[in-house]
């Protein structure tokens, strides 16, 4: 039987899904951090830092994609199953020592972010063409579906097994994300691409003029000069970003609003659960379509959906809050769906890795280093003088006016790419 066989297929994208499933544990981060915040005596500022520093590690996915592209799948899983277990199990360590630091659970949550790269990505890349163009969009659907399905799994498996015991938590992520690593470097099989002979197609030596004659295949500089790369770079930034806000926030978006925080779990796995629809969704739909509607029509969609969301939870009561963020996992989960795709059919296969990586990036400034610490300075502005929590829906409509408003940025960036 050979490496190519069905079977090995099969095995790959089934071990793929688990992986990403598992690392959709992220989405979690709105379940215990309120927690985290009170057990050590966190200010807003500084739990919101943790939240930061793990996105930022989860999306600065270019220097895994040269990782990847280097050495494949198999070492980068083996990477991903040390880095996992060492920096979950220091978390863990960290939460029984609350006279230390709090930079610390920040600096080892956004290694514990870059750690989550790693098996992302590589999962990723190495599936996403083991069944060719006309099930690329399913693959990935599947993949980035299973990510959101996890969220919500790991929401019910905290709050069910682990609340309030964070640094249990986390030593039970250490052990079954490390463990899904090792079955990662045994059964996936990369996609056949990374193991054929490259033809002479566009690559990093290849000049820009001559793109157009030849299949794109470029990445870094050349990569970084063409505007098709910029455009998707915004809608990215920005329609991920903005629900990562949401994601990141909806404890003390409740809290401030006077709303039950026995809530919170529940709209974590709602979030999650019609994130994966939009992924998975979207994938399917846009390969059905793609004969007649370009994928980009619907990540214009897509935008417009992300800022007409967070317009509305301007106005939202808190009873019925559970509609925006319904929608803000759709809409998220569309545009998440989609970007994989673009960037290996707006600029080839051969360099997956590192493109994957660096159109990645948008997340790692969107949420981490505009909208994070944005969001944590214009809270604290509506605070009351020797307060540290703040009461009332203007906490944080600046904040959904600011993003609600870059989506229209987005969506024209879009636009530019039909």
């Amino acid at each position: 039987m050979t490496v190519t066989s069905p079977w090995r297929h099969a095995a790959s994208v089934a071990v793929g899904t688990l992986i990403l499933f598992s690392v959709g544990s992220a989405y979690v981060i709105s379940a215990w951090n309120n927690e985290m915040k009170d057990m050590l005596g966190m200010t807003q500022v500084e739990i919101a830092a943790v939240g930061s520093c793990f996105t930022f590690g989860q999306f600065n996915l270019i220097w895994v994609g040269i990782f990847y592209d280097h050495f494949g799948a198999r070492y980068s899983f083996l990477v991903s199953a040390t880095f996992l277990a060492t920096f979950y199990w220091t978390a863990a360590w960290l939460t029984t020592a609350p006279l230390a630091p709090h930079w610390m659970m920040a600096a080892t949550f956004a290694c514990i972010g870059f750690s989550h790269a790693f098996p992302t990505l590589s999962a990723i890349a190495a599936t996403e063409g083991l069944y060719g163009d006309a099930h690329r969009g399913k693959i990935m659907g599947l993949l980035a579906g299973s990510y959101s399905g996890g969220g919500a799994a790991f929401a019910y498996i905290y709050h069910a097994w682990f609340d309030p015991h964070v640094g249990d938590f986390f030593t039970f992520m250490g052990w079954e994300l490390s463990v899904l690593c090792l079955l990662g470097a045994v059964f996936i099989q990369s996609s056949s691409h990374l193991d054929k002979p490259q033809s002479p197609t566009v690559d990093e030596e290849t000049p820009l003029e001559l793109k157009g004659k030849l299949e794109h295949n470029i990445t870094l500089w050349p990569l970084l000069q063409t505007a098709q790369f910029w455009h998707l770079f915004v809608v990215v930034l920005v329609g991920v970003g903005s629900p990562l806000f949401v994601m990141n926030n909806l404890s003390f978006l409740v809290e401030s609003n006077g709303g039950d925080a026995a809530h919170v779990p529940t709209l974590v796995q709602l979030f999650s659960l019609f994130n994966l629809v939009g992924r998975f969704a979207m994938g399917a739909i846009s390969d059905a379509w793609l004969p007649t509607v370009p994928r980009t029509h619907f990540l214009t969609a897509s935008v417009v959906l992300v800022g007409l969301v967070q317009l509305s939870f301007v106005v939202c009561p808190v009873e019925y809050l559970v509609v925006p963020v319904v929608l803000t996992g759709v809409g998220e989960g569309c545009v998440f769906g989609l970007f994989p795709v673009l960037t290996r059919e707006l600029f080839g296969p051969r360099h997956f890795g590192k493109n994957y990586g660096l159109v990645s990036l948008a997340n790692a400034v969107g949420f981490p280093l505009v909208l994070g610490p944005l969001s944590s300075a214009l809270y604290r502005w509506q605070l009351a003088p020797g307060t540290e929590k703040c009461f009332g829906s203007s906490c944080f409509t600046p904040m959904f006016l600011f993003t609600a408003g870059l989506s229209l940025v987005a969506t024209f960036s879009s636009t530019r790419l039909h």
